[in-house]
Parts: structure tokens; C-alpha cells; sequence
């Protein structure tokens, strides 16, 4: 039997104002306010201001990603399902990760960041880089970065992305092991 898709799960708390996915509290907010936030803001500010919403995600995602892994007891595969239902559910756009060995692609469309920033001479996509490096230290392993490779906010088709094993990041000893890959084989 499936997973029940995140929408289904989240708990819309009306007499207490809150959003909820057991203990993890969402916020239903629209994208053209949010992203309206950094085209208010000078174009360096605005830059340092994505850069940072990137890494909160990154830090704060990655607590739903190991409680989903935790919850279910998947392998990478069933995660990145878990993870491409979880962004639809939220309204995050249409989400197609691949694994390429230590390569973790991304390819999302109708990115509500892209979006809600058009037009923009550079990628705007930072929170799904941030959930994709969070993603990546799970199914990776630690020091995994990513980066927007291309964004429709920019006139692309859709948006890009790519996480790796960053080398200039020292191995995290408290680090989880990465998930294992069940495309690949392992030895007894």
C-alpha cells in the first residue's frame, strides 16, 4: 500500500490557526508575496536574502526529509518518490529527480518561485536547492551541495538542478550513512 500523499496528511488546525504535519508546521502563504519580498529589496540584498531562504530550507527541510525516511523506513528510491509527491502536495511544482550515481538531478516544472519572480536574469529557485541539498545529505551522504542549473524564471523550459558530494566539505563525523541505493548492488 502507498504512502498517504503529504496534502492528506496535513492537519489544517483551524481553531488554533495552524497547519500541521504531525509535529512540523507549515505555513500556506502565496508566491508572488513571498518572492515579491526579494524583487522589493536591492539586487545584491535580494541575492544574500535567496542565498539565506536557501540554506533555512536546506537546514529545516532536511528535519521532514529524515522524519519521511524514518517514518516509512525507505531506501533512496522510495525517498525521492516520497520527496517528488510531498513537493506537489505543496504546491512546489511538478518534481523528476534522477539519480546518476554520486549525481542527484532535478528537474522541476511550474516552479511557484519561477513563477511568481518572472522575468529574472538570474535563478530564483534557492528553496528547492535548499530541500535538493538536504535531499542529496540523505541519499548522498554528508557535505552534498546543490545548485540551479536553470530556471524558467530566466526563460528556461524548466527549472534545474544538480547535487553532489561537495569537496571542499570536511566529512561530518554525526553524519547519518546514506540511504542505500537499490539500483546498485551491494556485497554481503
Amino acid at each position: 500500500m502507498a504512502a498517504a500523499a503529504l496534502h492528506e496528511l496535513l492537519v489544517f488546525d483551524t481553531a488554533n490557526g495552524a497547519v500541521l504535519d504531525a509535529t512540523r508546521r507549515y505555513v500556506l502563504l502565496r508566491a508572488d508575496v513571498l518572492m515579491g519580498v526579494f524583487a522589493e529589496l536591492p539586487a545584491s540584498a535580494g541575492d544574500a536574502a535567496l542565498r539565506a531562504f536557501g540554506r533555512s530550507v536546506a537546514t529545516h527541510g532536511a528535519d521532514s526529509l529524515r522524519a519521511y525516511a524514518a517514518e516509512v523506513g525507505v531506501d533512496a528510491t522510495s525517498l525521492q518518490r516520497t520527496v517528488e509527491s510531498a513537493a506537489a502536495s505543496l504546491g512546489w511544482g511538478r518534481w523528476t529527480l534522477v539519480r546518476d550515481g554520486a549525481t542527484l538531478g532535478l528537474e522541476v516544472r511550474n516552479s511557484p518561485f519561477a513563477a511568481a519572480a518572472a522575468p529574472s536574469p538570474r535563478p530564483v529557485c534557492a528553496a528547492i536547492a535548499g530541500m535538493l541539498e538536504a535531499l542529496a545529505a540523505i541519499v548522498l551522504g554528508a557535505g552534498a551541495s546543490a545548485r540551479e542549473t536553470a530556471c524558467a524564471a530566466s526563460g528556461a523550459p524548466c527549472c534545474r538542478f544538480s547535487a553532489s558530494l561537495d569537496d571542499r566539505a570536511p566529512p561530518t563525523p554525526s553524519a547519518p550513512s546514506p540511504l542505500p541505493d537499490p539500483t546498485q548492488e551491494t556485497s554481503p
